[in-house]
């Protein structure tokens, strides 16, 4: 029998323990020292103090670092009360697991050394509910030399994560939400590339073509339609290289009224009015580079002038103007409720492509129109 005491006692004194000398352990008794061959140890109290990263997937799997205090070899991890399916020992600080699958919300993690002593961290980690997932980035373009700002939506992101374009990995993320990241675009070579969304835990998702990196090069190779009314109000498209998220249009010098990127070889834009002639349409990105297509875009409309009756028993106070797509009408009235005074008028209204026919009546002081003069025929060009 081995004694719990760290001195020694003589065999005579464990006479009273022992019913009689046990001769193939000693030759007499009396006289031989024994000295105990072990000892226990009462358990050391640990603690848990921090759990990275501390959310992952209901279906478990991740491997997430527990930090605290007095933790042995051989010390075993639970979630939620469910038994880690991996724990490594890394020091009396430190130990690795692999997280059980458990329904999603926060549990509590616990360590257990062999000796049996215990410790928890309630609500120390999450199971969320579904994976990683990344849904979509915006601005979807920008300039091939890095630098945009872009929003990535998904779900279940996690502090810490990391957001690669293209396999090169971006600067400034910041998580917003579990549903929202911001990040800054690295450099790269132009086209289109997979985003990429990577959790702490080591989990990852990417949505595939997600950005556009615009090639170097500025250019304006086309607008269509290529010509519209005077009064504006047309969308256009506009298509060239190298367009980024924050690109502005002038057309004849005039913002439009919408402009939307599209990507890097397309935007859509709102006509501005404007006087009637050809104009330069402009691009201008958010870098400063500019490119312009020359008379990209012609203004349509119809200027009108007549004579005022030589002599007429009436007294003439006015003017309107009909027009008609057909040389029998119907004509409908462009001025408006009250007569021109003037004998001029400009319709900034007409299409491309389109042939109209223009009458101008006279108005006396009573508000009655004389016949009509014309019609006379105005063919716009494409």
């Amino acid at each position: 029998m081995k004694s719990k005491s760290s001195g020694h006692r003589s065999l005579a004194c464990l006479a009273a323990m022992l019913a009689a000398c046990v001769p193939m352990f000693f030759s007499a008794c009396g006289g031989g020292m024994l000295a105990p061959t072990s000892s226990s140890q009462s358990g050391t109290a640990h603690a848990i103090t921090s759990i990275v990263p501390d959310t992952g997937s209901a279906s478990g799997g991740n491997t997430v670092t527990i930090t605290g205090t007095d933790f042995t070899s051989g010390a075993s991890v639970s979630f939620g009360g469910i038994t880690a399916s991996k724990v490594s020992f890394v020091s009396s600080t430190q130990l690795k697991a692999t997280t059980p699958a458990h329904l999603s919300g926060a549990v509590s993690v616990a360590v257990t050394n062999p000796d049996g002593s215990s410790s928890d961290l309630p609500n120390g980690f999450t199971y969320t509910s579904t994976g990683l997932t990344v849904a979509s980035v915006s601005p979807a373009s920008g300039a091939a030399a890095g630098g945009t700002a872009v929003t990535i939506t998904g779900t279940n992101f996690a502090s810490g994560a990391t957001v690669s374009f293209g396999g090169v990995a971006a600067s400034g993320v910041s998580l917003v939400s579990s549903t929202q990241l911001k990040a800054t675009t690295p450099a790269h070579a132009g086209g289109a590339v997979s985003v990429a969304v990577t959790n702490p835990d080591g989990s990852s998702s990417n949505l595939p073509s997600a950005f556009t990196y615009t090639s170097g090069s500025l250019s304006v190779n086309s607008v269509s339609p290529a010509s519209g009314p005077a009064a504006g109000g047309i969308t256009v498209t506009i298509t060239g290289t190298g367009f980024d998220s924050g690109t502005s249009v002038s057309i004849g010098g005039l913002a439009p009224t919408s402009v939307t990127v599209a990507n890097s070889t397309t935007i859509q834009a709102v006509t501005p009015a404007h006087s009637f002639g050809s104009v330069s349409v402009t691009v201008t990105t958010s870098g400063g580079k500019s490119a312009a297509l020359a008379s990209g875009y012609t203004y349509h409309a119809v200027s009108l002038r007549w004579s005022a009756p030589s002599s007429t028993p009436k007294t003439i106070t006015g003017y309107n103007v009909y027009r008609a797509q057909a040389s029998n009408g119907p004509f409908a009235r462009l001025n408006g409720a009250s007569p021109l005074t003037q004998t001029a008028f400009s319709d900034a209204t007409v299409q491309s492509s389109t042939t109209y026919y223009y009458e101008v009546k006279s108005v006396d002081s009573n508000g009655t129109e004389s016949s009509p003069d014309g019609p006379i025929t105005a063919a716009i060009g494409p």
